[in-house]
């Protein structure tokens, strides 16, 4: 009730009305929730405080009504206090969300400039080069803004998924993917991060499982050796966010062609692997490290790897690159998704020149960089870009050595760019050593090519690259140095590459290179949520042992299957279904279609996360 009307009250006496009227406002004031708030309302409540204390201090005709009067101020001081408090705190709860922004702005830049400043003695000339090199923004970690940048606000708005995303509640604390107002509230997912060690001014973490995240990994497990993704499914049904079903899910809706839902499910994975991060995890710095050979760890690399193609698709090239540079930081020693190999390629899709040429800088001695001819092709391209209107002299000069040492990308890269090469280059001897070249150097080489040809499409940059080609031969001819001793270093080298390459050509996707690799690799079985595991693999947590199946094993089929190279004999031999004959093969296919489109519909509709009893329990706290 208003001071206004108690006064009116006041004035005709009735001291028991307003005491009734006061205590059925009170009690109303109790119940009733805080009205929409003015930004002026504190100053207005000092104000009329004021007033109002003086009016009835003048108002005040006799003692006895000076006597009610002072009662009825005391009880409206409280009640204006309390208002005035409600005010405040409901002002303060208004403000609180871009005072926080504010903090996260001024945090991030003291990240920023903190990073720039140099390691103290202790810390080793290689971590100084990754903290200048391999550093990063977190708002270059998001797609949304470069393609805002590139169409602008309005054009995205017309994305579904991108309202959904900029609808959710909060998004505070996530910087890998924007969760979407219709995702399933995380509740406990069971993966925490650990700091094991801290050495040279690097961070070592490692992943945890809990018992009961522990548990659904051997249902995954045992589904996948089903080789029926109806399993899978039920698993990512009854646990929403297991992130190697959302992986291995994702696989299958990209083969069926339905992009969308295969981004979503990776990003999903991703949000759920980064609210696990450990508080003095950091992506930006470059100074945090994933050690590939725990399992644990190995869910982050590929669902990174997957985020970081699906960016590119989208045309977010500086978003794939900061990206590359995270999954490069994490493992930085070993490389095990072989990032070094693709760095270039997004570098000179952003066209982030600059930043490649300081890389290789840096790199090229420690990393052989120059050994690697995606390297010493695209350097070429980066110096050509950089001085086009000025002196060529060092561009012409890295493509030359380019071409001398990694003869073989001439020919292919022509073919892909359906460009016809000059007699004299065909038939020159130096430019048909493809099929003398050591088996890794053709995958590095096809790699490369078939990744990197649209670059070198442009009329001037075949312009240029025809010019060089005839200057390369004519050195070729004359026998410099340089000639001998690349000829040397390609019989010399490159015969076995290490397992980060073949793993990397694994997941490229790129037409042709597979059949490069050797034959146990792919006579081998390819799992997607793990391709390829390191040979120093340390387990945290043993697979129970499995009970048999019971099923009669043929013994012809027993024998054949053990021709495969990764035949285990403690293993169970599992049988395809009896249903699933060779006459059905459209069946199955309809099956996998009903069965994604279902998958597709649960996940669109949850409300609540079905993690079973175990994965009931959910934090009360709002997404930050």
């Amino acid at each position: 009730m208003s001071s206004r009307a108690l006064r009116k009250l006041q004035g005709r006496g009735d001291v028991m009305s307003i005491a009734k009227l006061h205590s059925e406002s009170s009690e109303e004031e109790d119940v009733v929730e805080a009205p929409s708030v003015n930004k002026f309302a504190l100053l207005n409540d000092e104000n009329e405080y004021s007033n109002d204390e003086s009016h009835e201090v003048l108002e005040s005709p006799a003692k006895s009504a000076v006597h009610t009067t002072s009662n009825q101020s005391a009880v409206k001081k409280r009640n204006k206090k309390k208002k005035r408090k409600n005010n405040q705190d409901t002002k303060i709860k208004d403000t609180i969300n871009e005072d926080i922004d504010k903090l996260l702005e001024v945090i991030e830049e003291t990240k920023a400039s903190s990073s720039k400043v140099p390691l103290n003695s202790t810390t080793d000339s290689n971590a100084k080069a990754l903290r200048s090199v391999l550093t990063v923004e977190h708002r270059f970690l998001n797609p949304d803004n470069e393609l805002r940048k590139i169409f602008g606000s309005r054009a995205l708005m017309e994305d579904a998924s991108y309202r959904r995303r900029n609808q959710a509640k909060s998004n505070r604390g996530v910087w890998l993917t924007q969760p979407q107002n219709n995702w399933v509230k995380l509740g406990r997912t069971g993966i925490t991060m650990n700091l094991i060690e801290t050495k040279n001014g690097v961070q070592y973490f490692k992943y945890e499982h809990s018992r009961d995240y522990q548990d659904v990994q051997f249902k995954f497990l045992d589904a996948v050796e089903t080789s029926d993704h109806r399993n899978i499914a039920s698993v990512l049904e009854r646990h929403t966010y297991h992130v190697d079903s959302l992986v291995t899910f994702s696989d299958v809706y990209k083969v069926h062609d339905d992009i969308k839902m295969a981004r979503e499910l990776i990003e999903r994975a991703l949000y759920c692997l980064e609210r696990s991060f450990h508080p003095c995890f950091n992506l930006t710095t470059g100074l945090c490290r994933l050690d590939y050979k725990y399992p644990e760890n190995r869910c982050l690399f590929l669902a990174l790897y997957k985020h970081m193609n699906f960016v590119a698709q989208r045309g977010c090239n500086r978003t794939a690159l900061e990206l590359a540079k995270v999954l490069l930081s994490l493992d930085s020693d070993n490389d095990p998704l072989g990032v070094s190999l693709l760095l270039d390629y997004f570098a000179l899709r952003a066209a982030e020149y600059k930043f490649m040429i300081r890389f290789a800088q840096e790199w090229g001695a420690s990393r052989n960089l120059p050994q690697l001819p995606n390297w010493a092709y695209s350097i070429a391209l980066a110096h050509f870009h950089l001085n086009q209107e000025g002196d060529l002299v060092k561009a012409d000069k890295c493509l030359q050595d380019a071409l001398i040492m990694f003869p073989s990308v001439l020919l292919a890269l022509l073919d892909k760019c359906s460009v016809q090469p000059d007699k004299k280059v065909t038939a020159c001897p130096h430019f048909k050593t493809t099929e003398s070249s050591p088996a890794g150097l053709s995958i590095l080489c096809h790699l490369y090519v078939g990744r990197c040809y649209l670059m070198w499409k442009a009329p001037d940059v075949m312009t240029w690259l025809e010019r060089n080609v005839n200057v390369a031969m004519q050195r070729v001819n004359d026998k410099e140095p340089l000639v001998i001793d690349s000829e040397r270093k390609r019989k010399t080298r490159y015969q076995k590459p290490p397992l980060n390459v073949y793993r990397h050509a694994m997941i490229s996707e790129i037409d042709g290179v597979s059949s490069l690799l050797p034959l146990d690799i792919r006579m081998g079985t390819m799992l997607s949520h793990d391709p390829l595991p390191p040979s120093d693999t340390v387990t945290s947590y043993t697979r129970p042992p499995r009970s048999s199946s019971g099923r009669r094993v043929n013994p012809v089929s027993l024998f054949f299957h053990s021709l495969l190279p990764g035949f285990n004999p403690e293993d169970p031999l599992v049988l395809p279904e009896p249903n699933a004959v060779d006459g059905e093969q459209g069946e199955v296919r309809g099956n996998v279609q009903t069965l994604m489109n279902a998958m597709r519909e649960l996940l669109h509709t949850f409300q609540q996360p079905l993690d079973g009893d175990a994965e009931e329990a959910e934090f009360d706290e709002e997404w930050d």
